[in-house]
């Protein structure tokens, strides 16, 4: 329902909108074929004072003269509509006035549209009627104007109410101009067609306020008159406010540090100023939102300095907790099937020479294996095989891993400075996986290192030579990348001198009884109990579909091994187990449904808690996730 309120200065007017609205409401508003329900508020007051108090809760406001005018400055969150004067209106008043006042020369007082009205009626009634502009409308303006341009023994006066008032104080004789039924038929038209979009737009920027509501940074958006229009939920936590009370306002009428008015006002844009708001250390952004030339706004983003550092040590912890040795050979792909085979011989001969490769396939479909086969096969296996996720870390904490840095090099750089994975990995290989992720600017600095092999560490201007071959891995078509802008044409072909495409799960079946024998085997030897699989549930197997490749098997296989009732699981059970798990391919609703604790938990720990994949895996939207990872208390972050 849509809510249309008119603020009306006299019983009259009111009526006239409420039955006007009854008959233009059984008519299909042009803008909205679907036919929206809206209904209509009628609030009849004329006092200025009061009005300026109103509270108003609705989509629109309607209302004529002076009164719209101070509703468009008193209400911001929503819009007002002019209940305009018509010609008709006009000419009503003029013919009162000869049928009355025949003698007297008539004068209107009123808005520039008033004044347009008359100018345009000049070829109907010549010069007999003088217009007055009134631009402020105030009661001091309107009795300037009676001094200057009413005559008491002669003039007539036509206006709104507040020029009858002044009129009838004097002694003079008035006619009120009033709305007829046209001009409120015009208004109702586009004050539906006004909520209609503005209850669009708000949907949308509900829509955004969720997404903006997921980020973990804390963002707020000032708009040009220096107020708050846009905050998520993460900054109103952060700094202790809530929207509700903050929007549209000003940051110094709410919030009274200091440090963050200083670093709003402050000309310019910034990146990881640190700033002290109550006594916390904020890592703060902002950048100025500029549309044709012209500043319209800022946008701030917040960030805790002890979450960015403990961000830090828990990803350096990981990359470096991984070692730097390439555990598996070719030995350790499983599998029969003929395209399995074809990939394995291809990859061997890559063993053999020292060129640069690129790996594609689908999430779970081994690449890092393949990788690593490739290094233990290669005349550089007793080099280091040095592996980074490009898509799981940030741009800048990218560059310092891979690159290194200086002592000073940025705040919080180590003493001493550190080495980068490159230099880690000389005379090694570097398996860079998800390089699609990686940013333009990175990949500049990656092909200088592929065509020099040299580089040099952030904040210094020394060269460091390094012998590296590099593998990557992606998951999606690099050529559709290069076509958006989005990946350089000259790295591609750098990395693209050697190219393995693997298999996914679905397309080699064969191999799923290998696979799951030796994943229930592995979970066997593991938790000293044995449990294997019929025939059948392998052959139920074999009949699903992985999206999720061999890590999606290995993960059901698990599932399958810890929530069994027996040592020997057919295919009721594994149908069982699985489809109330929610695997992959069923609907996202079941998937919502049915996730349990144990389910999210394997998932997170498999994908070093990427919720993206975790959810792309579970069938489901990464915020369905969140939610569902928030009432079971799961925490957002691996312990």
């Amino acid at each position: 329902m849509i809510k249309i309120t008119v603020v009306a200065p006299d019983e009259e007017l009111g009526r006239l909108f409420t039955e006007t609205f009854d008959e233009h409401d059984e008519q299909i508003h042009p803008a909205d074929p679907q036919q929206e329900a809206y209904e209509l508020e009628v609030l009849i007051e004329h006092n200025h004072d009061r009005i300026r108090e109103l509270q108003i809760d609705t989509d629109v406001v309607a209302a004529r003269g002076y009164t719209a005018q101070i509703l468009l400055e008193s209400v911001d969150s929503v819009p007002v509509v002019k209940l305009p004067v018509t010609g008709n209106d006009i000419i009503r008043c003029l013919k009162e006035c000869r049928e009355h006042f025949p003698d007297r020369k008539p004068i209107i007082m009123g808005t520039r549209n008033i004044v347009f009205q008359v100018e345009n009626l000049y070829d109907f009634f010549g010069q007999g009627l003088t217009p007055v502009l009134l631009t402020e409308q105030t009661p001091r303006e309107i009795a300037a104007m009676f001094e200057l341009m009413v005559n008491p023994g002669s003039s007539v006066m036509i206006g709104g109410r507040m020029v009858c008032e002044h009129a009838q104080q004097h002694g003079i004789p008035h006619v009120m101009l009033r709305s007829g039924r046209l001009a409120v038929w015009q208004t109702i038209t586009e004050a539906k067609r006004v909520a209609w979009i503005s209850r669009i737009e708000q949907e949308k920027a509900t829509r955004y306020k969720s997404v903006l509501d997921c980020a973990t940074e804390g963002i707020l958006v000032i708009d040009r008159k220096g107020r708050l229009s846009v905050i998520n939920a993460t900054c109103e936590e952060m700094l202790g406010i809530s929207a509700n009370t903050c929007m549209g306002r000003k940051i110094p009428e709410f919030f009274d540090e200091k440090a963050l008015q200083e670093f709003i006002l402050k000309p310019g844009s910034f990146r990881d100023e640190v700033i002290v708001v109550k006594g916390q250390n904020f890592a703060a952004n902002k950048d100025t939102v500029v549309h044709k030339a012209e500043k319209i706004g800022t946008v701030i983003t917040l960030r805790r300095v002890t979450e960015i550092q403990e961000t830090e040590v828990n990803i350096r912890g990981k990359i470096h907790n991984k070692g730097h040795i390439a555990r598996h050979t070719f030995n350790d792909i499983i599998g029969v099937s003929t395209t399995i085979k074809a990939s394995i011989k291809r990859a061997r001969s890559f063993s053999s020479v020292d060129s640069n490769v690129l790996i594609y396939g689908g999430t779970g479909t081994g690449k890092e294996l393949f990788a690593q086969s490739i290094h233990n096969s290669s005349f550089r296996r007793k080099g280091p095989f040095v592996a980074i996720n490009c898509a799981a870390i940030s741009e800048s904490l990218l560059e310092s891993e891979l690159f290194g840095y200086v002592q000073g090099a940025f705040t919080g750089a180590s003493r001493g400075g550190k080495p980068g994975l490159f230099e880690l990995a000389h005379r090694g290989t570097v398996f860079l996986d998800e390089v699609s992720e990686m940013s333009l600017r990175l990949q500049g600095r990656l092909l200088r290192v592929l065509q020099e092999k040299e580089l040099m560490r952030l904040g210094d201007d020394r060269i460091i030579p390094v012998d590296i071959r590099i593998i990557s891995a992606v998951n999606r078509d690099l050529r559709d990348l290069i076509d958006a802008g989005q990946f350089r044409e000259d790295l591609f072909y750098r990395l693209d001198v050697l190219n393995l495409d693997l298999p996914s799960l679905d397309s080699r079946k064969e191999d799923i009884p290998y696979l799951s024998r030796y994943f229930m085997e592995a979970l066997g030897e593991k938790n000293v109990l044995s449990k294997t699989l019929e025939k059948s549930a392998v052959e139920y197997l074999q009949q699903r579909i992985w999206r999720g490749n061999i890590r999606e098997l290995m993960n059901a296989c698990e599932r399958l091994y810890v929530l069994s009732e027996t040592n020997r699981i057919d295919k009721p059970e594994a149908e069982g187990i699985l489809e109330t798990t929610a695997p992959v391919g069923a609907t996202p609703s079941s998937a919502a449904v049915k996730m349990d604790e144990h389910t999210i938990l394997t998932l997170l720990d498999e994908e070093d808690y990427r919720k993206d994949r975790v959810a792309e895996r579970l069938g489901i939207h990464r915020s369905t996730l969140w939610r569902r990872m928030k009432k079971l208390n799961i925490p957002g972050k691996a312990p």
